[in-house]
């Protein structure tokens, strides 16, 4: 009887460290991607956003399928915009090649990349050619590297480490995928060299999207980490006058940032001043890590 209950023992504690470190392997496994990502690459002042290597990419990793949006400006100062769809692979690893098609331009892509919990990093390409008034233009290939984080919010404490670029998401989504932000910081991180990000509008009962650079750039990083920015544009032709005022407000800490973007837009009549139409994108968050 002694013998038989000491066997029981022992069988039972070979499957509990047998169940054991089955839960280890388990939980040593990587967690495979979820959720949306954002960033994409800025080029250092004094370049403009219409440089190229300039670009925006949100991502969504959902079913083990990746769905992406991606906006890039081309060396002949032509925007590339394109959706992309891939299944990475065990390792995180994935290739969307395509071509995209919208107003006369035709745009011929490869993104490619490795996606994590938490990051995602890789290099897109583009080729675009512009069909006008019965000629066709072609760009040079671009080829650009990339990052994007699935920002947590957390940004830690200010002041900002000498991290020189952080990415991240807005609150607004374009086909699925979260829309992006990419901060590049000076080396220091004493200054907000610029900021790039995508904003949906609202223009009566038309939507409109675009890239927005802002705030003005080298902003002073203030002591407790925040950085604000009014801007006002006003633009006019024979026949209307368009004004408008973005707002960005950003709290920057050694781990990412947080904060807010707006933009409102009045177009009116030159002559008579009625207003003809009013945009407006509403009050956006983001976060951003590094």
């Amino acid at each position: 009887m002694v013998a038989r209950i000491v066997r029981a023992l022992a069988v039972l504690s070979l499957v509990a460290a047998a169940s054991g470190a089955g839960a280890v392997a388990v939980a040593q496994q990587p967690a495979a991607p979820a959720g949306n990502y954002g960033g994409g690459a800025v080029v250092a002042p004094p370049r403009s956003l219409y440089a190229a290597g300039n670009m925006l990419i949100g991502l969504r990793a959902r079913g083990g399928e990746l769905r992406m949006n991606v906006g890039m400006t081309l060396s002949c100062s032509q925007d590339a915009q394109f959706s992309a769809r891939a299944r990475p692979a065990a390792d995180g690893s994935f290739r969307a090649t395509g071509t995209s098609s919208s107003n006369g331009v035709r745009t011929r892509y490869v993104v490619a990349g490795t996606i994590s919990a938490i990051s995602a990093a890789g290099t897109a390409s583009a080729r675009t050619s512009i069909r006008r008034r019965g000629r066709t233009t072609r760009c040079p290939v671009a080829k650009v590297r990339w990052q994007a984080r699935r920002a947590t919010g957390e940004i830690g404490l200010p002041p900002a480490a000498p991290k020189e670029r952080m990415f991240g998401t807005t609150s607004q989504r374009l086909n699925g995928p979260r829309r992006a932000i990419a901060l590049r910081l000076s080396s220091d991180g004493t200054r907000l060299a610029r900021a790039l990000y995508d904003v949906t509008v609202r223009c009566a009962k038309r939507t409109l999207s675009d890239t927005y650079d802002a705030p003005r750039r080298n902003l002073p990083i203030a002591a407790d980490g925040r950085v604000r920015d009014v801007e006002h544009f006003t633009f006019s032709d024979r026949r209307t006058v368009y004004r408008s005022t973005e707002r960005f407000e950003a709290t920057i800490g050694a781990g990412g940032a947080r904060g807010t973007f707006s933009t409102v837009a009045r177009i009116a009549d030159r002559r008579s001043g009625r207003t003809l139409v009013r945009c407006r994108s509403g009050t956006v968050r983001w976060t951003a890590s590094t």
